[in-house]
């Protein structure tokens, strides 16, 4: 296994005021902690940090610290800055090669199931899988195929095949993934999208006509009585006329 070095300065001045000062020179700052060992400052340099982490392994790459104290880590956090996204601090956790871990790991479905080539939906429920593994055998990822799921099968943790030394952590046989019907969601969308294609072609769907007749009949009622009244205004108007002359 190729362990990464990243290279760190101690860091004896805490507090905020010396973090901002390491983020100045284009560092920033970090703490090692573990079990039974004294938490450990140091600043770092943000590029060599990033180039390991994006590496295949992620925040799973063991790493060896050269400059401080020359100890195996793990990123154990990351903060970032809330707007700007660029990290202000991290956690590193000292662990001991000799020991296992536990950590999350990502999973990654491989294959396209039968049930989806025949209208199923695949649905992912856990993306990650809690292991424990020595640090040096820790896997990057766990590859599950998929391809043979037909719709109403699924896959649980305790089905899933691990590297040698490498076991599940898990109190219950959860759910990773399952290939299911389509619900009944699109069906709703189908009746929906006919009901708005009829109101395009200017069908009014039956409640709605029910209660637009009454407005209709109020409006009709104005109208003749608007009729009714016509001629006594027209008199009243013939008078007025007749006075001026």
């Amino acid at each position: 296994m190729n362990i990464p070095v990243l290279k760190v300065q101690p860091r004896e001045e805490p507090g905020k005021k010396a973090a901002k000062a390491v983020r100045r020179k284009g560092q920033i700052p970090a703490v090692c902690y573990g079990r039974g060992l004294k938490p450990l400052s140091i600043s770092l340099d943000t590029d060599d940090l990033l180039e390991i982490i994006r590496g295949p392994r992620g925040l799973n790459a063991l790493i060896k610290l050269e400059g401080a104290e020359d100890r195996m880590v793990f990123v154990q956090d990351l903060q970032k800055d809330p707007v700007e996204r660029h990290l202000l601090h991290v956690d590193f956790i000292f662990v001991d090669t000799q020991k296992p871990i536990q950590r999350d790991v990502p999973v990654e479905l491989e294959g396209k199931p039968e049930g989806v080539k025949l209208g199923g939906v695949l649905q992912v429920t856990q993306r990650e899988i809690l292991v424990e593994a020595l640090p040096t055998a820790l896997p990057d990822k766990v590859t599950i195929n998929v391809e043979e799921l037909l719709v109403g099968q699924s896959i649980h943790v305790e089905e899933v095949e691990f590297p040698p030394g490498v076991k599940a952590i898990y109190d219950r046989n959860y759910n990773i993934c399952a290939v299911v019907a389509p619900t009944e969601e699109k069906e709703a969308e189908e009746e929906e999208v006919t009901e708005e294609a009829a109101l395009a072609e200017g069908e009014t769907p039956p409640e709605e006509g029910a209660e637009g007749a009454k407005p209709a009949e109020e409006g009709a009622a104005g109208a003749e009585k608007s009729d009714k009244k016509a001629p006594a205004e027209k008199e009243k108007g013939k008078g007025k006329g007749k006075g001026k002359k």
